[in-house]
């Protein structure tokens, strides 16, 4: 008898990275989205050595949509998801852990980090979503979904 705990990692046997992202929301009731390689998505990126899971994904968000910092602030951890990723002909198995973030602001102006391939970033009221449910990555629906049927409506605090 096999005694090897199945995990994900060990069946598709590739090498993990991780990172870490935002679902923010601001103080109209929307989200920010940003546009990347034909799909709606939402800022992540990689975790940088010796760098929290919570401060990467604070960085990523800024550098990516080029909100204020220091508007931003973590409401709590959502979910983590699974993908998998290709870099310099190495494949990888990616998780990123995704944060529920508030922005104290409205529809501020962002900026979109084009040389990640980003080419815009837009505010999305909760009423509107539907209408991007087509073109968002599986794993964002995924976060999207979470948030929705779970904190979308609670108090804010």
């Amino acid at each position: 008898m096999n005694d090897t705990k199945i995990t994900l990692s060990n069946t598709i046997n590739l090498p993990i990275i991780e990172s870490a992202g935002g679902l923010v929301c601001n103080q109209n009731h929307h989200i920010l989205l940003i546009f990347k390689r034909g799909k709606w998505d939402m800022p992540k990126g990689r975790i940088e050595e010796g760098q929290s899971k919570e401060i990467a994904a604070l960085r990523e968000v800024h550098e990516e949509t080029g909100i204020e910092l220091n508007k931003l602030r973590i409401k709590g951890k959502l979910v983590s998801t699974w993908h998998t990723t290709r870099h310099q002909n190495t494949k990888y198995l990616k998780k990123t852990h995704w944060y529920l973030m508030h922005y104290s602001g409205v529809d501020d102006k962002i900026l979109p980090q084009v040389e990640e391939g980003i080419i815009e970033c837009r505010w999305v009221h909760l009423s509107e979503l539907p209408h991007y449910r087509a073109d968002l990555r599986a794993r964002i629906e995924y976060v999207v979904d979470f948030w929705h049927q779970n904190l979308a409506y609670a108090p804010r605090t």
